[in-house]
């Protein structure tokens, strides 16, 4: 028996701090983790977690990182 795929509301909060910017990837009202820009990198980190997991060339390659990682270890 197969499962159908459920839509997931996914909300990115964009803000700057000390010239850095970081992005929240929020799913429903629920803080997941974060993407931050250093310099020409950027790197993926879990709100569970105080340290960055992977460290990308892209925005897009992070947040599929931290929603990877979120959907992996979640409950």
């Amino acid at each position: 028996m197969s499962s159908k795929d459920k839509a997931v509301s996914v909300t990115l909060n964009e803000t700057t701090v000390n010239d850095q910017t970081i992005t929240e990837v929020l799913i429903g009202k629920k803080v997941i983790g974060q993407v931050t820009q250093m310099g020409d990198r950027f790197d993926a980190e879990l709100a569970s977690d105080s340290q960055p997991f992977a460290h990308t060339k892209s925005f897009d390659e992070s947040l599929q990182e931290v929603l990877s990682a979120y959907h992996l270890h979640k409950g």
